[in-house]
Order: structure tokens, then C-alpha cells, then sequence
């Protein structure tokens, strides 16, 4: 997969940003606007934006996650090209596979959807909770199966949690247990 980052989206984002920030200041003063800081809103989308628009961060990010779960045997990462990506071009190895809500064509190959669940879920919580380190957009189109395998894609968007956040989910997990 070549993954090629659209001529322009960098300039057209912040230019989207910008207008929505001018729109918040439009606001009337009673809405959501007291409630929720739009602003912050706004400067964390664009902070995540950039992010997503540098794919030598998601580079980065698939060498981790490809690293933090070699020793799960049923978790696949795309292998990477690293000689060919760049900043506006990614390339990794295609995967087909199943999407991971395709209950038919999943029963149909002879797969046990409790078993993947389980997995599924398993893998998820090792993720925050031991790692700390977690795919932060895990929707069916980034999940396949293949192989007997589950195969995490699109890691632009992952999400870090610090020793002490771990510890603190980890506790709350543990009370409603």
C-alpha cells in the first residue's frame, strides 16, 4: 500500500481550523460554549491533524506497535518499508484480510467470533494497560482478520496513557471486578 498524503490538505486543514475558530467566537454567549472550551477543542484537533499529516509519525507508530506485541501470536502490524516512506508517503504491506465486524464472511472462513472477541479485547486492554500505548481509532475499517490473525491498520491516530494513568485505569478496572 502507498498511502500519498493529497497535495494541499496541510494548507487547507489550517485553513479550516482558522474558520472554525473564528465561527466560536460567534457564538452567543449561552450555548455549549460555557460548558465545553471550543478554542481547546479546536487546538487539540489541529495538534491530532498534524500528527496524522506527518506519516513518519505513523511510521514510528507501527514500529512500536509492531514491537510491543511480537509476542502476542495472534496480533499482526503491516510490515513496514521504511527506505520508501517519507513525511507525504507511507508504504507497508497490503492486508486484505476480513473485516473484523464481517460476522458472514467470518463464520464462513471457519472463524469462532466469541474467540476473536476475546482476543480482540484481550489485546485492546494490554494495549492501555500494559503498554500504554494504544491504537486510538480501533473501528471495524482498521481491524482485519487474516490468517487467524487480528491485523491492526491506519495507526496515524494512537493514543499514550503515562505509568500513573495505566495504574489508575488499571485500579478502576479492578474495583468494578
Amino acid at each position: 500500500v502507498i498511502k500519498v498524503q493529497r497535495k494541499g490538505i496541510y494548507e487547507i486543514m489550517a485553513r479550516d481550523i482558522g474558520l472554525m475558530k473564528k465561527a466560536v467566537k460567534l457564538l452567543p454567549p449561552v450555548s455549549i460554549k460555557e460548558a465545553v472550551d471550543l478554542n481547546l477543542v479546536l487546538e487539540e484537533l489541529w495538534r491530532v491533524t498534524q500528527e496524522e499529516m506527518n506519516f513518519l509519525t505513523e511510521a514510528a507508530n507501527i514500529s512500536e506497535f509492531a514491537k510491543k506485541n511480537k509476542g502476542v501470536a495472534f496480533v499482526k502490524t503491516p510490515i513496514l518499508y521504511r527506505e520508501y516512506t517519507t513525511t507525504h508517503v507511507l508504504v507497508m504491506e497490503y492486508i486484505d484480510g476480513i473485516a473484523i465486524n464481517d460476522k458472514d464472511k467470518l463464520l464462513q472462513n471457519g472463524y469462532d467470533l466469541n474467540e476473536i472477541g476475546s482476543k480482540f479485547v484481550d489485546n485492546f486492554i494490554k494495549q492501555v494497560i500494559e503498554d500504554g500505548f494504544f491504537h486510538a481509532d480501533p473501528h471495524p475499517g482498521n481491524v482485519r482478520i487474516r490468517g487467524g490473525k487480528i491485523v491492526w491498520i491506519d495507526m496515524g491516530m494512537m493514543g499514550r496513557l503515562t505509568e500513573r494513568d495505566r495504574e489508575l485505569i488499571s485500579q478502576a478496572v479492578e474495583g468494578v471486578a
